[in-house]
């Protein structure tokens, strides 16, 4: 299915829509309906020829999906977004809506018809899986959350203007990863990610970016002591053992004293290079104004790189 060629009929779960339909502009509707999808497991056990199928024998096995379907998003043919594609419109106004009424709104799958029509068609729907994870972060549980009227006027609002905000990279990398965690099941990982989000939308400087996760990560998690330190070993650590190679980039400054190391990337090149990791440094010989040299921290860069060449 191209779904520049078609109407789209997105599948919403997770959610329970109160008026029977809503117009949010240009076409866009969001309706009620009914669908199950399901995908049990079929295994084949030869590979295929070229452009045939699996030889037989196939049997079936326990386990597959199965998602209801309590609303559709429609996308008309006509509607040609500006600078979001027709697919990334609906997740914009699907990821606006998990942030507006809950996290366990989700899209299964986009069809080429509508769902409630699917069954009176002689022809095979086509259908384009999107959100189909097996692993979900819902942060509670229980009934699906109600959409009603109001928080459809707030999309109707919020939709199109807000995706402007999609061309600043700094607000669509950080809006990205808060929207992506939730496919992530592990607390703990989905935690970096919004950590990392907020550091990309409000930190002044993106230097030493592992660090100050890792430190912030270590307070969240432990009260002031020794215990919140070996906190901030570990989560380092992680970063530093789950990596296969490091690219470390130099300008005036070296950063902040760890009490270990002069500073978080200078802490984490010794890890490295400890673990027989390849580490590649680079230092910039990028023009800067002397009146905002920061001599101290200059000097202590000099220092490192006399010693480490």
């Amino acid at each position: 299915m191209n779904p520049e060629l078609t109407d789209l009929y997105a599948g919403l779960s997770g959610i329970s829509l109160v008026p029977t339909t809503f117009d949010l502009g240009h076409g866009i509707q969001i309706s009620q309906t009914y669908a199950h999808f399901m995908a049990p497991f079929l295994m084949a056990f030869k590979p295929p020829s070229p452009g045939k199928p699996h030889p037989a024998p196939w049997k079936s096995a326990s386990g597959g999906l199965a998602i209801g379907i309590a609303a559709e998003l429609s996308l008309p043919l006509s509607y040609r977004p500006g600078d979001l594609d027709r697919l990334n419109t609906i997740w914009w106004i699907v990821a606006l809506l998990r942030l507006k009424v809950g996290a366990s709104v989700f899209v299964p799958v986009v069809s080429s018809e509508r769902f409630a029509g699917i069954p009176s068609i002689s022809e095979e729907p086509e259908l384009l899986p999107i959100e189909i994870h097996l692993n979900r972060l819902v942060p509670y549980g229980g009934t699906d959350p109600r959409l009603g009227t109001d928080d459809l006027e707030w999309l109707k609002s919020h939709w199109e203007p807000g995706s402007q905000l999609l061309k600043n990279e700094d607000f669509s990398t950080a809006f990205i990863s808060v929207d992506s965690c939730l496919w992530n099941s592990n607390p703990a990982l989905a935690l970096v990610m919004i950590w990392g989000a907020l550091e990309r939308l409000f930190s002044t400087s993106h230097q030493e970016l592992s660090f100050r996760v890792s430190a912030n990560l270590a307070t969240f998690l432990e009260v002031p002591g020794s215990d919140r330190l070996t906190c901030l070993k570990r989560v380092k650590s992680l970063l530093v053992h789950n990596s296969d190679i490091l690219v470390g980039m130099f300008w005036t400054k070296i950063g902040t004293n760890t009490g270990i190391a002069e500073s978080g990337t200078v802490e984490e090149i010794d890890q490295f290079v400890a673990a027989a990791k390849p580490a590649m440094l680079y230092f910039s010989r990028r023009p800067i104004d002397p009146n905002v040299i920061n001599l101290r921290q200059q000097q202590k860069l000099r220092s490192f790189k006399s010693t480490t060449y």
